[in-house]
């Protein structure tokens, strides 16, 4: 049984979520382990059936890599550095598969800091707001996160989605700064400044299990 077990100083209570990932249990921070078992034991049933509906990940081509929601080709030839033309990806003949998904990702978080970074003036200026901080992480099953002191997270697996499934993201962080909740007020704010909410959650929930990054594992 395979369930991920998330702490969290803030959460009152035991809840199960199912992702694109798999199945998270997030309890309060200092919840006994005791208890967790139980939890678990006494759901295991509920935790076999969610695990054998989860969609399967589907495995990119070798020698291709995902980007903005396109397939592209990679290039091994006598270049010295990992890049990006438009047309395909291209590294060194001689780099093996670590050190080419280790600069994929490399690649893939510079541009998503370079777009993020372009892109969240707009909806600061239609909020009204700015982030005090703005980083680039590889969350499991979360695509963004707002704290309290106004530090913005965004997924780099973004960067493998059509690119206004990330301006969906930007603007639901951003409007965190405004409500830091999921009330009526915040769903009222998002879709006054990205009218597409609906239609993009229903994408990641359909299609958010495609966004892997490979590794060499």
């Amino acid at each position: 049984m395979s369930v991920n077990i998330i702490r969290n100083k803030r959460r009152k209570r035991a809840a199960f979520f199912v992702t694109p990932d798999g199945i998270e249990l997030r309890v309060p921070a200092r919840l006994p382990k005791r208890i967790i078992d139980v939890i678990l034991s006494d759901h295991a049933d509920w935790i076999q059936e969610q695990l054998k509906s989860l969609p399967r990940r589907e495995v990119q081509p070798e020698n291709t890599f995902l980007y903005r929601g396109e397939s592209f080709p990679l290039v091994r030839d006598g270049r010295t550095t990992f890049g990006f033309d438009g047309e395909a990806f291209y590294c060194p003949e001689q780099w093996s598969k670590s050190d080419l998904f280790l600069a994929y990702e490399r690649w893939l978080r510079e541009r998503a800091l370079e777009y993020v970074k372009d892109r969240a003036p707009y909806y600061e200026r239609l909020l009204g707001v700015e982030a005090k901080r703005i980083r680039i992480g590889h969350q499991k099953s979360r695509w963004g996160s707002c704290s309290s002191q106004g530090n913005i997270s965004i997924n780099v697996r973004l960067m493998l989605a059509p690119v206004y499934v990330m301006d969906y993201v930007i603007a639901h962080e951003w409007t965190h700064l405004v409500h830091f909740d999921h009330s009526k007020s915040f769903w009222s704010t998002l879709r006054s400044v990205y009218p597409a909410t609906t239609e993009v959650m229903n994408w990641l929930k359909e299609n958010g299990h495609t966004l892997h990054i490979q590794t060499a594992e």
